[in-house]
């Protein structure tokens, strides 16, 4: 399939305005939020309200359709894909491992996964409640 430019300047815009989104509220997160003295969880924040966010924007997409597909795109992939981070969880898992501390890494990944996944699932089934 191809995609005209649009589509791709759409998803680059909604990629920077998410990327810069999560730098914000996760430093925000990070320098007022204390749960441990090795545990800085403002990825993991930005990942769950993501996962959130992308479970609503599915809903209002794909089976309501109360957004036209067009935005997939630019909110799914571009805004809440730059949003979310896989890649800075992971570097974040391997720091508390090499650091020695495996109990706050396995915490850490357990409460990610959970509770992205069930923020996910409770944004759809509220999101298709509406």
């Amino acid at each position: 399939m191809v995609h005209s430019l649009f589509t791709w300047l759409s998803i680059a815009a909604g990629g920077a305005i998410g990327a810069c989104l999560r730098f914000a509220l996760s430093t925000h997160i990070n320098k007022n939020v204390i749960v441990h003295q090795h545990l800085q969880i403002g990825t993991l924040m930005v990942n769950v309200i993501g996962s959130a966010a992308m479970g609503i924007m599915y809903v209002l997409i794909t089976e309501k359709a109360h957004l036209h597909p067009d935005f997939k795109g630019v909110l799914m992939v571009g805004l809440l894909g730059a949003f979310t981070t896989f890649s800075t969880f992971s570097i974040e898992t391997i720091n508390f491992i090499e650091n020695g501390h495996p109990q706050v890494a396995i915490v850490y990944v357990l409460a990610s996964v959970l509770l992205s996944i069930a923020a996910a699932w409770v944004a759809i089934i509220a999101t298709r409640m509406i």
